[in-house]
Order: structure tokens, then C-alpha cells, then sequence
């Protein structure tokens, strides 16, 4: 009888040291996978309110630093941001380097058919800015004929390719939201195109230049961004299409761009 009694606690004892250790496989794994790393590749030309530099240029805040925050939570990874200048950031996706570049297009780039796209998520508005003295432009591209309109280097405007192509639109090509800016000052251009962001981030440094222009009541153009997956990256599109659906329901995209300016409050 001792004998049986003793050999069942054995049989016990194994049982729960089994379960224990399929529980600690299980924590463990769980774990890892919870700190597997997402890297976000970051353009180096966006600046505030969308990405928010140090002085070293590591990314510490913006409306992208909270958005891929958010996606890093919802898929339970740990967010890493690497920053790229415009042209590599395709490279850095193409090689696996990178795993993801959120407010892209498959509009901006040849390559589209190399990457995954996700749902679209984050609005991108132009607007056509002018002196305060100037007349508004609101019909386009037939108010920009015969007109120079200051555009950044390397960026797709395809509202107007084909009248810059026909002579109708003269384009002047620059590096920065800045210079076009001051070439708009000085008269060396009748306007400039940008982004809400961009604009909103040239006052947010400039705040006593806000009075000096004027923004089309009428957008140039309106487009919902996406987010680019490397196909090298062991993340799924289908993780990120989940990860930003949720954000998007339950607010907490339209609280990001309220909370830099970029949405009605």
C-alpha cells in the first residue's frame, strides 16, 4: 500500500514538473517574441510635427515616432528607428536592412511591386502657398500656368508632371521646405508647394513668418499614405493591416494628428 501511495506522488511529481517546464518554454518564448525588433526606416527630410530629431538625429518624438510606436505595441515587438537619407530608404527595405517605412506611397516609387503595402493610414494634404499680398490659387493646375512654383528635390507632383513636361508650369527644384520658402520671399517664385506638415513644421520654427503667406483654401492634392513592408522582413503585412486597423478604431490615429496640429480638434 505504501508502495503504490509513494509511487503515485512520483508519478505526480513528474506531471508537475512537465507542466512547470511547458509553462517556462512557453513564458520564455513568448517573451522573445515579444522583443523581437521591428526596425522603421526614417526619412531624414521630414521634420516636425512627422518626425521630431535630436541633435545627433536620432528620432525622439512625431507623429511617425508615435505611429510606429503604436504598430510596435499592437504586435507585440520593440520599435527601433533608423535613420536614412531619401534615396536609401528603399535600399535599406530592398536589402532587409530596414523592415518598414510608414507615410510612403506606391505612388512615389518605381519599385512598388517590391514591397508589401499596407492599408492606407495617415493623410498626406499639399497645399500651394503664397505671399500674403499674392492672389490664392485654388483651381489646378490652371492657375499655376505660366506661374514658377518652388517643389522639393526628388518628390513626385503628378497633378502637374505633364504641364511642367509642355513648358505650361515652370518647376523650380529644392533641397529643403526652407529654401522654398525664401525663394517665395524674394520673388523668385509665385508659390511653392508642401504639405500641411511641412508647412505647419516651417511655422513651428518660423512662428513670426505664419502672417506673411497665405494656403489654398482647395488642397493640390490629397493622398492617404501607406506603410511599406520589406519582403525580406519576418513581419506579415497581414500584422501590420491588423495592427493599424485597431489603431485606427479606436481613435488613437486621428488623437496623434490632433495632438500636432494636423487634424480639427
Amino acid at each position: 500500500m505504501k508502495y503504490r501511495t509513494h509511487l503515485g506522488f512520483v508519478k505526480l511529481s513528474i506531471m508537475v514538473l512537465m507542466l512547470l517546464s511547458c509553462m517556462l518554454f512557453s513564458a520564455k518564448a513568448q517573451s522573445q517574441q515579444s522583443q523581437q525588433e521591428i526596425k522603421f526606416a526614417v526619412f531624414d527630410t521630414l521634420g516636425y510635427p512627422l518626425n521630431i530629431f535630436d541633435q545627433n538625429t536620432h528620432l525622439i518624438g512625431g507623429v511617425l515616432k508615435d505611429f510606429g510606436d503604436a504598430i510596435a505595441k499592437e504586435i507585440g515587438a520593440s520599435p527601433v528607428y533608423v535613420v536614412y537619407s531619401r534615396r536609401r530608404v528603399e535600399q535599406a527595405l530592398f536589402a532587409g536592412q530596414a523592415d518598414v517605412v510608414c507615410y510612403f506611397s506606391p505612388q512615389w516609387t518605381e519599385n512598388r511591386d517590391q514591397l508589401f503595402w499596407s492599408v492606407p493610414n495617415l493623410p498626406q494634404i499639399e497645399r500651394v502657398v503664397v505671399l500674403r499680398d499674392k492672389p490664392v490659387f485654388n483651381q489646378f493646375p490652371q492657375q499655376l500656368f505660366d506661374k514658377k512654383i518652388a517643389t522639393r528635390l526628388g518628390y513626385f507632383y503628378p497633378q502637374i508632371d505633364k504641364e511642367v513636361v509642355a513648358g505650361k508650369i515652370k518647376r523650380i527644384d529644392l533641397t529643403d521646405v526652407p529654401s522654398m520658402f525664401r525663394l517665395l520671399t524674394i520673388g523668385g517664385a509665385d508659390g511653392l508647394i508642401s504639405s500641411e506638415a511641412e508647412i505647419e513644421g516651417y511655422f513651428k520654427t518660423f512662428p513670426e513668418q505664419r502672417d506673411l503667406f497665405a494656403l489654398s483654401k482647395t488642397p493640390f492634392s490629397v493622398l492617404i499614405t501607406q506603410c511599406g513592408l520589406s519582403q525580406k522582413s519576418v513581419w506579415k503585412i497581414e500584422q501590420i493591416n491588423r495592427a493599424v486597423a485597431h489603431i485606427q478604431a479606436t481613435g488613437e490615429q486621428d488623437a496623434m494628428l490632433r495632438r500636432y496640429g494636423l487634424m480639427a480638434k
